[in-house]
């Protein structure tokens, strides 16, 4: 499954990620960055005072793809 990664700037200027499961796989730049002005222009996300996204930085899909190396959680038989 592709998720959606938006990444923005905080008023501390660290970068921060909002991860989206279900979004449309077919968003170009300029709608996406429109979008994600929007989302900052709205300052609900805050943590102690801060906001979190403020300046959009970049947008891009992320395949999450498990590749696992061992897995001792199941019992051997």
């Amino acid at each position: 499954m592709k998720v959606l990664e938006l990444v923005f700037k905080s008023e501390q200027h660290k970068l921060r990620t909002l991860k989206l499961n279900y979004a449309n796989q077919d968003l170009q730049s300029t709608e996406t960055k429109a979008l994600m002005q929007r989302i900052a222009a709205l300052e609900m996300f805050q943590k102690d005072g801060v906001q979190l996204y403020v300046t959009p930085v970049a947008a891009r899909y992320s395949d999450n793809q498990v590749s696992p190396i061992f897995d001792d959680s199941k019992p051997v038989a």
